[in-house]
């Protein structure tokens, strides 16, 4: 039989795993995805948008994989989901090109960072809440962040960069990136901030590297041009880096026609 190339599309929790990647004995989401494969018959190495750290969540994660089987895209999707544990759902499953791959195809990568002061109670284990003292022992109760202050340290991050400044070091080698958006949605409900980032792709640590700075900025630790400041001294990180958990791996996308968009 020939190779027929599929791509899922993924919601999980990330509270519940210790990352994307495999890890021995820990429990991961490729570890808990690939034995709901084996199940239905598939074995193949996966290849994945992103992967994201212990902690971290995502509502649009994307995997790729050829393989010697013919499944209906839908009917796989019920048989993953039947085998997959609480925490990890499959949202739809595609047939694609035999060129297509979940990350060297991926156009652009929304990251969806949230911010309470403090965290509605709905949202606890999904939103990083302030004051935090053990980020930041010197913050008077009550401080709260300032929006000006966030927006102008993350317009820094905006452009073409040599992030190494912000990576976790002797991840990658290649540390050029270029970073499209960065933008503070305010919630009118709660007093809640989600800092949105895009970009075609990011180090590892850099997305939650840069929440930290910024939100330091913000509440006056720090002065907003501390990134622009950063990304030029290109030295090791050394900054707060802003917990696993406030972070969620919103959508990723690809050239038209290479991935139908997600169900509606």
């Amino acid at each position: 039989m020939e190779r027929r190339f599929y791509a899922l599309r993924l919601l999980y929790d990330g509270g519940r795993f210790r990352g994307f990647q495999h890890q021995p004995g820990l429990p991961t989401v490729q570890a808990a995805l690939e034995a709901a494969l084996a199940a239905a018959g598939v074995r193949t190495p996966l290849a994945v948008a992103a992967r994201t750290d212990a902690g971290v969540h995502a509502v649009g994660q994307v995997v790729s994989f050829g393989a010697r089987v013919d499944r209906e895209p839908d009917a796989l999707r019920r048989a993953l989901n039947a085998s997959l544990p609480e925490g990890i759902v499959v949202l739809d499953v595609h047939r694609v090109a035999a060129g297509f791959h979940a990350r060297a195809s991926a156009r652009s990568r929304r990251y969806v960072y949230l911010v309470g002061a403090p965290v509605p109670e709905a949202l606890a284990g999904y939103a990083w809440s302030l004051p935090d003292a053990r980020a930041f022992p010197a913050l008077a109760p009550g401080a709260i962040p300032d929006l000006l202050r966030l927006r102008e340290a993350l317009s820094h991050a905006v452009g073409t960069h040599d992030f190494s400044g912000f990576a976790r070091p002797g991840e990658q080698r290649g540390s050029v990136r270029t970073v499209t958006r960065a933008d503070v949605v305010v919630a009118t409900w709660a007093p809640l901030l989600a800092i949105v980032l895009e970009g075609k792709g990011f180090l590892r640590a850099m997305v939650r590297n840069l929440v930290g700075t910024a939100v330091g900025a913000a509440l006056g630790i720090a002065d907003p041009g501390i990134v622009r400041e950063l990304i030029l001294a290109r030295a090791r990180y050394r900054g707060v880096r802003a917990p696993g958990w406030g972070l969620t791996l919103a959508e990723v996308t690809y050239p038209d026609g290479a991935l139908p968009g997600p169900a509606r």
